[in-house]
Protein backbone atom coordinates (compact mmCIF):
# COMPACT_ATOMS: atom_id res chain seq x y z
CA UNK A 1 0.00 0.00 0.00
CA UNK A 2 1.18 3.25 -1.14
CA UNK A 3 1.78 5.99 1.42
CA UNK A 4 0.81 9.37 0.58
CA UNK A 5 3.88 11.98 1.25
CA UNK A 6 1.33 15.24 0.71
CA UNK A 7 1.85 18.82 -1.17
CA UNK A 8 4.86 20.18 0.28
CA UNK A 9 3.84 23.67 -0.32
CA UNK A 10 3.44 24.65 3.30
CA UNK A 11 0.39 26.07 2.21
CA UNK A 12 -2.86 25.25 4.98
CA UNK A 13 -6.11 24.88 2.96
CA UNK A 14 -8.02 25.80 6.12
CA UNK A 15 -6.99 29.38 6.81
CA UNK A 16 -8.57 31.26 4.31
CA UNK A 17 -11.79 31.32 4.11
CA UNK A 18 -14.75 33.56 3.32
CA UNK A 19 -16.36 35.68 6.35
CA UNK A 20 -19.98 34.44 5.02
CA UNK A 21 -18.83 30.55 4.02
CA UNK A 22 -20.36 28.16 6.32
CA UNK A 23 -17.51 26.36 8.76
CA UNK A 24 -16.47 23.04 7.72
CA UNK A 25 -16.84 20.13 10.07
CA UNK A 26 -12.95 20.78 10.79
CA UNK A 27 -13.37 23.69 11.67
CA UNK A 28 -16.16 23.73 13.59
CA UNK A 29 -14.21 20.78 15.69
CA UNK A 30 -11.06 22.69 15.61
CA UNK A 31 -12.48 26.05 17.51
CA UNK A 32 -14.40 23.58 20.55
CA UNK A 33 -13.19 23.60 23.95
CA UNK A 34 -12.84 19.96 23.74
CA UNK A 35 -10.34 19.83 20.57
CA UNK A 36 -8.05 23.06 22.43
CA UNK A 37 -7.74 20.91 25.40
CA UNK A 38 -6.80 17.92 23.67
CA UNK A 39 -4.47 19.84 21.47
CA UNK A 40 -2.59 21.43 24.45
CA UNK A 41 -2.41 18.02 25.92
CA UNK A 42 -1.21 15.99 22.63
CA UNK A 43 1.57 18.80 22.00
CA UNK A 44 2.60 18.61 25.48
CA UNK A 45 2.68 14.87 25.64
CA UNK A 46 4.68 15.11 22.38
CA UNK A 47 7.45 16.77 23.75
CA UNK A 48 7.65 14.92 27.03
CA UNK A 49 7.36 11.41 24.97
CA UNK A 50 10.46 12.50 22.62
CA UNK A 51 12.59 12.79 26.11
CA UNK A 52 11.23 9.60 27.38
CA UNK A 53 12.08 7.99 23.63
CA UNK A 54 15.57 9.42 23.49
CA UNK A 55 16.38 8.23 27.03
CA UNK A 56 15.42 4.73 26.31
CA UNK A 57 17.09 4.74 23.39
CA UNK A 58 20.25 6.31 24.31
CA UNK A 59 20.85 6.22 27.92
CA UNK A 60 20.67 3.40 30.54
CA UNK A 61 16.94 4.11 31.32
CA UNK A 62 14.54 1.18 31.57
CA UNK A 63 11.12 1.03 29.95
CA UNK A 64 8.12 1.88 32.46
CA UNK A 65 5.23 0.78 30.71
CA UNK A 66 2.83 2.51 33.35
CA UNK A 67 4.52 5.70 32.60
CA UNK A 68 4.01 5.34 29.02
CA UNK A 69 0.47 4.06 29.54
CA UNK A 70 -0.27 7.14 31.74
CA UNK A 71 1.00 9.67 29.04
CA UNK A 72 -0.91 8.55 26.47
CA UNK A 73 -3.70 7.98 28.61
CA UNK A 74 -3.71 11.56 30.01
CA UNK A 75 -4.74 12.53 26.54
CA UNK A 76 -7.77 10.25 25.91
CA UNK A 77 -9.35 11.77 28.92
CA UNK A 78 -9.78 14.87 26.98
CA UNK A 79 -12.30 12.69 24.92
CA UNK A 80 -16.00 11.84 25.63
CA UNK A 81 -15.67 7.98 23.20
CA UNK A 82 -13.41 6.60 20.75
CA UNK A 83 -15.61 7.95 17.94
CA UNK A 84 -14.58 11.65 19.05
CA UNK A 85 -10.78 10.44 20.20
CA UNK A 86 -10.91 9.14 16.09
CA UNK A 87 -12.34 12.38 14.85
CA UNK A 88 -10.33 14.75 17.22
CA UNK A 89 -7.05 12.78 15.36
CA UNK A 90 -7.78 13.32 12.55
CA UNK A 91 -7.84 16.84 12.68
CA UNK A 92 -4.39 17.32 14.47
CA UNK A 93 -1.69 19.36 12.99
CA UNK A 94 1.58 19.20 13.78
CA UNK A 95 4.49 21.53 14.06
CA UNK A 96 6.73 18.68 11.78
CA UNK A 97 6.57 15.47 10.78
CA UNK A 98 8.73 13.94 13.87
CA UNK A 99 9.06 10.18 15.07
CA UNK A 100 7.44 11.27 18.15
CA UNK A 101 4.11 13.18 17.04
CA UNK A 102 3.22 10.24 14.87
CA UNK A 103 4.19 6.97 17.44
CA UNK A 104 1.80 9.08 20.31
CA UNK A 105 -0.63 9.64 17.68
CA UNK A 106 -0.52 5.55 16.47
CA UNK A 107 -0.14 4.71 19.69
CA UNK A 108 -3.49 6.26 20.42
CA UNK A 109 -5.30 4.98 17.23
CA UNK A 110 -4.50 1.22 18.39
CA UNK A 111 -5.79 1.82 21.54
CA UNK A 112 -8.96 3.27 19.78
CA UNK A 113 -8.81 -0.29 17.88
CA UNK A 114 -8.59 -2.44 20.72
CA UNK A 115 -11.34 -0.79 22.43
CA UNK A 116 -13.58 -1.29 19.23
CA UNK A 117 -12.26 -5.12 19.82
CA UNK A 118 -13.14 -5.45 23.55
CA UNK A 119 -9.44 -6.03 25.20
CA UNK A 120 -9.36 -6.84 28.33
CA UNK A 121 -7.14 -3.82 30.29
CA UNK A 122 -3.55 -5.75 30.37
CA UNK A 123 -3.93 -6.27 26.72
CA UNK A 124 -4.94 -2.50 25.95
CA UNK A 125 -1.95 -0.96 27.85
CA UNK A 126 0.03 -3.29 25.82
CA UNK A 127 -0.93 -2.11 22.19
CA UNK A 128 -1.13 1.27 23.47
CA UNK A 129 2.85 0.82 24.49
CA UNK A 130 3.61 -0.86 21.11
CA UNK A 131 1.99 1.81 19.28
CA UNK A 132 4.49 4.41 21.56
CA UNK A 133 7.39 2.07 20.67
CA UNK A 134 6.60 1.08 17.77
CA UNK A 135 9.71 3.33 15.55
CA UNK A 136 12.29 3.36 18.50
CA UNK A 137 14.89 2.21 16.27
CA UNK A 138 14.76 5.30 13.98
CA UNK A 139 15.96 7.19 17.21
CA UNK A 140 19.39 5.17 16.62
CA UNK A 141 19.61 6.46 12.90
CA UNK A 142 20.85 10.07 12.08
CA UNK A 143 18.25 12.72 11.98
CA UNK A 144 20.08 13.94 8.60
CA UNK A 145 18.42 10.87 7.45
CA UNK A 146 14.80 10.48 9.25
CA UNK A 147 14.11 14.38 8.49
CA UNK A 148 16.17 14.86 4.93
CA UNK A 149 13.66 16.51 2.87
CA UNK A 150 14.26 15.42 -0.73
CA UNK A 151 14.53 11.81 -2.00
CA UNK A 152 16.49 9.43 0.56
CA UNK A 153 19.54 7.72 -1.36
CA UNK A 154 19.62 3.68 -1.51
CA UNK A 155 22.03 3.37 1.06
CA UNK A 156 19.97 5.86 3.43
CA UNK A 157 16.86 4.07 2.38
CA UNK A 158 18.17 1.03 3.88
CA UNK A 159 19.33 2.58 7.03
CA UNK A 160 15.93 3.61 7.36
CA UNK A 161 14.53 0.19 6.83
CA UNK A 162 16.95 -1.09 9.26
CA UNK A 163 14.60 0.48 11.84
CA UNK A 164 12.68 -2.51 13.17
CA UNK A 165 15.90 -4.67 13.95
CA UNK A 166 17.44 -1.77 15.72
CA UNK A 167 13.89 -1.48 17.58
CA UNK A 168 13.59 -5.05 18.51
CA UNK A 169 17.56 -5.17 19.71
CA UNK A 170 17.21 -1.98 22.18
CA UNK A 171 13.73 -3.26 23.44
CA UNK A 172 14.93 -7.18 24.02
CA UNK A 173 17.99 -5.83 25.94
CA UNK A 174 16.10 -3.63 27.97
CA UNK A 175 14.50 -7.02 28.94
CA UNK A 176 10.98 -4.87 27.78
CA UNK A 177 7.91 -7.63 27.10
CA UNK A 178 8.05 -10.07 23.88
CA UNK A 179 5.09 -8.37 21.98
CA UNK A 180 6.28 -5.18 22.14
CA UNK A 181 9.62 -5.72 20.64
CA UNK A 182 7.76 -8.12 18.15
CA UNK A 183 5.47 -5.22 17.28
CA UNK A 184 9.26 -3.06 16.71
CA UNK A 185 10.38 -5.22 14.79
CA UNK A 186 6.86 -6.35 12.34
CA UNK A 187 5.23 -3.52 12.13
CA UNK A 188 6.08 -3.20 8.88
CA UNK A 189 5.83 -7.06 7.89
CA UNK A 190 2.68 -8.07 5.12
CA UNK A 191 0.63 -10.65 5.75
CA UNK A 192 1.33 -11.69 2.10
CA UNK A 193 4.85 -12.01 2.87
CA UNK A 194 5.90 -8.40 1.23
CA UNK A 195 6.58 -6.80 4.11
CA UNK A 196 10.31 -6.42 5.73
CA UNK A 197 12.78 -6.80 6.95
CA UNK A 198 12.01 -10.64 7.46
CA UNK A 199 9.43 -11.00 4.76
CA UNK A 200 7.59 -13.57 6.88
CA UNK A 201 3.77 -14.30 6.31
CA UNK A 202 0.58 -14.25 8.77
CA UNK A 203 1.31 -17.21 10.57
CA UNK A 204 4.47 -15.78 11.83
CA UNK A 205 3.31 -11.98 12.79
CA UNK A 206 2.63 -11.40 16.26
CA UNK A 207 -1.05 -9.76 17.07
CA UNK A 208 0.59 -6.96 18.38
CA UNK A 209 2.46 -6.08 14.98
CA UNK A 210 -0.96 -7.08 12.63
CA UNK A 211 -2.50 -4.34 14.62
CA UNK A 212 0.25 -1.66 14.75
CA UNK A 213 1.04 -2.26 10.86
CA UNK A 214 -2.81 -0.96 9.85
CA UNK A 215 -2.83 2.30 12.30
CA UNK A 216 0.44 3.09 11.25
CA UNK A 217 -0.39 3.05 7.65
CA UNK A 218 -3.71 4.94 8.34
CA UNK A 219 -2.05 7.35 10.64
CA UNK A 220 0.53 8.16 7.96
CA UNK A 221 -2.23 8.53 4.73
CA UNK A 222 -4.95 10.80 6.78
CA UNK A 223 -2.71 12.34 9.71
CA UNK A 224 -2.60 16.28 9.17
CA UNK A 225 1.02 17.93 8.93
CA UNK A 226 2.02 21.88 8.70
CA UNK A 227 2.68 21.48 5.13
CA UNK A 228 -0.49 19.24 4.31
CA UNK A 229 -3.72 18.01 4.81
CA UNK A 230 -4.07 14.23 5.34
CA UNK A 231 -5.96 12.12 2.78
CA UNK A 232 -9.81 12.22 3.68
CA UNK A 233 -10.32 8.91 5.62
CA UNK A 234 -13.30 7.43 2.96
CA UNK A 235 -10.14 7.38 0.38
CA UNK A 236 -7.69 5.56 2.71
CA UNK A 237 -11.10 2.83 3.35
CA UNK A 238 -10.95 2.70 0.09
CA UNK A 239 -7.33 1.79 -0.19
CA UNK A 240 -7.68 -0.73 2.43
CA UNK A 241 -10.72 -2.75 0.98
CA UNK A 242 -8.76 -2.32 -2.45
CA UNK A 243 -5.40 -3.76 -1.92
CA UNK A 244 -5.72 -4.57 2.18
CA UNK A 245 -7.15 -7.94 2.10
CA UNK A 246 -3.63 -9.70 1.22
CA UNK A 247 -1.50 -7.76 3.18
CA UNK A 248 -3.14 -6.88 6.47
CA UNK A 249 -5.53 -9.45 8.97
CA UNK A 250 -8.99 -8.64 8.35
CA UNK A 251 -10.03 -9.92 11.87
CA UNK A 252 -8.09 -6.29 13.06
CA UNK A 253 -8.66 -4.46 9.53
CA UNK A 254 -11.90 -4.65 8.63
CA UNK A 255 -13.68 -3.35 12.62
CA UNK A 256 -10.90 -0.57 12.29
CA UNK A 257 -12.46 0.83 8.40
CA UNK A 258 -16.20 0.42 9.95
CA UNK A 259 -15.06 2.09 12.71
CA UNK A 260 -13.99 4.83 11.28
CA UNK A 261 -16.86 4.94 9.25
CA UNK A 262 -18.85 5.25 11.99
CA UNK A 263 -16.84 8.34 12.74
CA UNK A 264 -18.34 9.90 10.41
CA UNK A 265 -21.92 9.14 10.58
CA UNK A 266 -24.49 11.90 10.14
CA UNK A 267 -21.34 14.06 9.02
CA UNK A 268 -21.69 16.21 5.53
CA UNK A 269 -19.34 15.47 2.82
CA UNK A 270 -18.34 16.34 -0.38
CA UNK A 271 -18.91 14.09 -3.22
CA UNK A 272 -16.93 13.42 -6.55
CA UNK A 273 -19.50 15.09 -8.43
CA UNK A 274 -19.41 18.15 -6.58
CA UNK A 275 -22.86 17.73 -4.85
CA UNK A 276 -22.88 17.45 -0.83
CA UNK A 277 -24.75 14.59 0.99
CA UNK A 278 -25.17 13.43 4.81
CA UNK A 279 -23.71 9.95 5.58
CA UNK A 280 -27.37 8.58 7.27
CA UNK A 281 -25.99 4.74 6.97
CA UNK A 282 -22.83 3.13 7.24
CA UNK A 283 -21.77 -0.17 5.32
CA UNK A 284 -20.23 -2.75 6.71
CA UNK A 285 -19.43 -4.93 3.76
CA UNK A 286 -18.25 -2.01 1.81
CA UNK A 287 -17.18 0.95 4.86
CA UNK A 288 -16.07 3.33 2.11
CA UNK A 289 -19.72 3.17 0.21
CA UNK A 290 -22.42 4.39 2.82
CA UNK A 291 -25.82 5.77 1.68
CA UNK A 292 -26.20 9.29 2.13
CA UNK A 293 -28.78 11.70 1.98
CA UNK A 294 -28.71 14.00 -1.05
CA UNK A 295 -30.84 16.88 -1.95
CA UNK A 296 -33.56 15.25 -0.32
CA UNK A 297 -32.88 11.78 -2.32
CA UNK A 298 -31.04 8.57 -0.74
CA UNK A 299 -28.21 7.94 -2.40
CA UNK A 300 -26.23 4.29 -2.09
CA UNK A 301 -23.37 4.65 -2.88
CA UNK A 302 -21.99 1.00 -2.56
CA UNK A 303 -24.69 1.20 -5.69
CA UNK A 304 -22.94 3.77 -7.40
CA UNK A 305 -19.56 3.38 -8.93
CA UNK A 306 -19.50 6.64 -10.29
CA UNK A 307 -19.58 8.68 -7.07
CA UNK A 308 -17.20 8.70 -4.20
CA UNK A 309 -16.56 10.64 -1.44
CA UNK A 310 -13.75 13.25 -1.85
CA UNK A 311 -13.81 15.37 1.61
CA UNK A 312 -15.46 15.49 4.85
CA UNK A 313 -16.71 18.65 5.10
Amino acid sequence: MAVYDGDESGEDNNTTVSRNAPLSHSQKLRQSETFKKFEEEFNETTETFSHQLNDIAKKTDSVNMDELFASANSIMENATNTYQLMDILSNIRYFDDSTYAHSLNVALLANILARWLHFDDEKLKMITVAGMLHDIGKVLIPKEIIQKPGKLTDEEFQQIKSHPLKGYELLKAKNVDEEIAQAALMHHEKCDGTGYPMKVTIDKICYTARIIAIVDVYEAMTANRCYRDGICPFHVIRTFEDEGYAKYDPVYMIPFLRGIADTYLHNTVLLSDGTQGEIILTNNTTPSKPSLLVNGAFVDLSMRSDLSIEKIL
